[in-house]
């Protein structure tokens, strides 16, 4: 009995295979997960450099400070970016994508291409906001979280 190393058709054929509609959604969440990625990965490279000089200005240090905490938020809210992008491709393989979590309708293709990993149709995303669930309120990328 002979093992054998996985050849890259091998590999392929655990690529998912959409067809149509599903493969663009599919190239245009894994392009989008990947920009994602890209930018927090550059900003925290940016995060990481500090550079301080004797005698250095107390309102440089503390425009810095401020510069660094903004990049940390938004490397937060991209990090959720890509976990909704990720639920987004497991509702594809699910076959439960373009379907609204709540009332199970189909989410309008406009509201799909405007935000690829939506979870919600546009009526049930105001009736969440109306309710004062909005978006990166909790850090938590939950069943509730909403995009």
């Amino acid at each position: 009995m002979s093992t054998r190393k996985p050849t890259q058709v091998d590999i392929q054929l655990d690529l998912p295979r959409y067809r149509g509609n599903k493969k663009q959604r599919y190239e245009q969440l894994l392009a989008l997960r990947a920009q994602l990625v890209d930018q927090v990965s550059m900003l925290n490279g940016v995060n990481l450099q500090v550079e301080r000089n004797a005698g250095e200005d107390g309102g440089d240090v503390g425009s810095d400070n401020f510069m660094r905490e903004i990049n940390l938020n938004v490397m937060s809210d991209e990090g959720i970016k890509v976990q909704l992008i990720q639920q987004a491709i497991e509702r594809l393989d699910q076959g439960k994508y373009g379907r609204c979590v709540d009332c199970r309708e189909d989410i309008s293709e406009p509201r799909l291409d405007a935000i690829p990993y939506a979870k919600l149709c546009v009526k049930c995303k105001e009736t969440r906001e109306s309710q004062g669930v909005t978006n990166f309120t909790n850090n938590t990328v939950g069943k509730d979280f909403t995009e």
